[in-house]
């Protein structure tokens, strides 16, 4: 009886209604889970919401450099929180996040910042950040109260505007509402990112041609504004998304008055698109400064690749012939899984993905979804079919071009983009599985239901366990030879831990394996491990073989608040020359829930190589 009641339940809920109350309970887990400026490029979208908060719509170039004025407390927040990015053993806690909401702004206290790839991002893109910022800066708020609101307001701007869209199209709404509740559409839109206002606009103007598609009533010039206006604002926001206006094709002539005025609309509605996207994009070429003409000072601690160039490398393409399409074929190959995945959920600065498992079976339940979900005999014809997929293809297409020629060096030829930007496009890839043959709406609609909020919940804690969960243990021993690479991080005995400064490997020297450390005043750094939850009484006892003359052990608690101890003392020799180094300490006092750091340090010119490193700790669990 109850078990026919929750069916019948189930069997009222609305798609639209559904999203409302899962898109707001999900987006606000994720904002308090997810620490400040964790999303990737969430510290940048944050300095471009505050100048465009300012009345700021370009961004300011000086002295070679590419960026703005922000005050100077609000780089020290961000700063504050550097440290987690790309650091699979970093953690924090609520209240270290709550310790910066203290900290006043100061708005006149300002200094120039770089931030060369969000700078070249248009306005309307932050048009939902920059709004709730001037409130909150008018008001005098502290830098991480502003950036807190500034996410929940637009958060709350983007639910609403993917409820209407839920709302509008005619066809696969619950498709619409699983698409946008997967873990990676809230992660991302939760966030400052410039994504938002794409995702919004791209599904809103889906929504309204899928709507003009498939009603049966004139075409006026009311319902032409709208997807006008949604066109010109989507080519503004990110011009690689303008192919969706192509879905115009879609709408049948029948319509219209007649053929002459469907064409006339549609090539006007082309032409404002894609006009607005050329216009920008001259305006924003104006600004962009390449890597080898940026100021040499600041142009390797900033977002730009050693050996880009925008222009070049449009020289490069039309010169070589299918080079282009021999790039896309390449990278499609050889980074699909990172595609593939990134769309479902990487979250963090791409540090935390989802278990693969669950990425295979989240594709089937969206394409089970798309071919079953009941559409009411609304199909398309093998025309509508054609222009659907070249709209997809052409803007993937925008989307692969646009990054190979920002991130990669001349003449790259493999294109390493994040899966989160096919959120706004992906809805046309599986709106192509449309059938009217297959009807399992109920079912389809219990799918949804269950897999978001699995997904998600699953996901939160996920993100929650990263950033705020040290393992406890009695008694561990990790060790690393230095051999296996996971991105940029050392893997260890002991799965899931990693050891930092992997791009430090050498393979001039080993005592074991093909590879060693070298560190040296140019990269001091190796073997950077951070623990939490010690406690007056453990021993933690670090172990690791040099070859060379200087470099030191390292243990520092509370970034050396609390103690800080180096130890260069030598307990054996091989007959190799290598020397093995051992520091041992107890605990003084509580350490639990504060970080200490164990690292290797040389700042010798001379350089120094280190193989073989292990920390073992006793940790005293009552």
């Amino acid at each position: 009886m109850i078990y026919k009641r929750i069916l019948e339940n189930m069997r009222q809920v609305k798609p639209n209604s559904f999203f409302l109350i899962v898109s707001f309970i999900a987006g606000i887990t994720f904002l308090i889970v997810t620490p400040p400026f964790q999303v990737p490029d969430e510290i940048n979208h944050f300095y471009k919401s505050y100048q465009i908060s300012e009345g700021k719509f370009l961004s300011e170039t000086t002295d070679n450099r590419l960026g703005g004025y922000i005050p100077k407390s609000l780089v020290e927040t961000t700063q504050s929180f550097s440290g987690l990015r790309w650091n699979t053993n970093a953690k924090t806690s609520f209240k270290a996040i709550s310790n910066h909401f203290s900290v006043p702004l100061n708005e006149d206290n300002k200094i120039f910042i770089d931030f060369p790839n969000t700078a070249l991002y248009s306005p309307v893109s932050y048009l939902p950040q920059a709004f709730s910022i001037f409130i909150l800066r008018n008001l005098n708020c502290s830098p991480i109260f502003i950036f807190y609101g500034a996410r929940l307001f637009t958060l709350l701007v983007w639910i609403i505007c993917i409820w209407l869209a839920i709302k509008i199209t005619p066809i696969y709404k619950w498709l619409f509402v699983l698409l946008a509740l997967l873990p990676m559409s809230i992660f991302t839109n939760m966030s400052l990112s410039a994504d938002i206002a794409t995702t919004i606009l791209a599904f809103l103007l889906i929504a309204h041609f899928l709507k003009l598609t498939f009603e049966d009533k004139k075409i006026d010039l009311k319902k032409i504004s709208v997807v006008t206006g949604l066109s010109v604002l989507l080519a503004s926001a990110k011009l690689v998304y303008t192919p969706i206006i192509l879905l115009f094709l879609l709408i049948p002539k029948r319509n219209f008055k007649n053929t002459r005025e469907f064409y006339l609309y549609f090539i006007f509605t082309l032409v404002l698109g894609f006009g607005t996207a050329l216009l920008w994009s001259k305006i924003i070429n104006i600004q962009y400064i390449p890597y080898e003409d940026y100021n040499v000072a600041y142009r390797d601690g900033v977002d730009l690749v050693k050996g880009s160039n925008i222009h070049k490398q449009l020289d490069h393409i039309l010169n070589n012939g299918l080079y282009i399409f021999e790039v896309f074929v390449n990278s499609m190959y050889q980074q699909f899984h990172t595609y593939y995945t990134g769309y479902i959920g990487i979250f963090g600065w791409l540090e935390i993905p989802l278990p693969t498992e669950i990425i295979h079976f989240s594709y089937l339940f969206i394409i089970f979804v798309a071919i079953f979900e009941n559409n009411e005999n609304l199909n398309f014809s093998v025309f509508q079919r054609f222009v659907i997929f070249g709209s997809l293809i052409a803007t993937i297409a925008l989307i692969l071009l646009s990054q190979h020629l920002t991130w990669n060096i001349i003449g790259g030829d493999i294109i390493h983009i994040q899966g989160r930007y096919f959120i706004p496009v992906f809805p046309l890839l599986f709106i192509l599985f449309n059938n009217s043959k297959y009807n399992k709406q109920f079912l389809t609609s219990v799918i949804v239901m269950l897999l978001s909020v699995t997904l998600l919940c699953f996901s939160a804690r996920k993100v929650h366990l990263h950033y705020y969960i040290a393992p406890d243990f009695d008694t561990i021993k990790i060790e690393c030879d230095a051999e296996g690479v996971v991105d940029k991080y050392l893997t260890t005995s002991i799965p899931d831990i990693y050891f930092e400064y992997a791009n430090n490997r050498s393979s001039r020297y080993s005592r074991s394996g093909d590879f060693s450390i070298e560190l040296s005043s140019e990269k001091p750094f190796g073997f950077t491990y951070k623990l939490y939850n010690c406690k007056m009484g453990d021993v933690i006892e670090i172990e690791v073989w040099r070859f060379g003359k200087s470099g030191s052990i390292i243990l520092a608690g509370d970034s050396g608040k609390v103690f800080y101890l180096a130890s260069s003392e030598v307990i054996e020799t091989d007959p190799e020359g290598w020397e093995k180094l051992r520091y041992s300490y107890t605990l003084q006092s509580n350490m639990k829930g504060t970080e200490i750091i164990t690292y290797l340090y040389n700042d010798s010119h001379d350089a120094s190589y280190f193989d073989d490193f292990s920390i073992s700790i006793n940790n005293k669990l009552k």
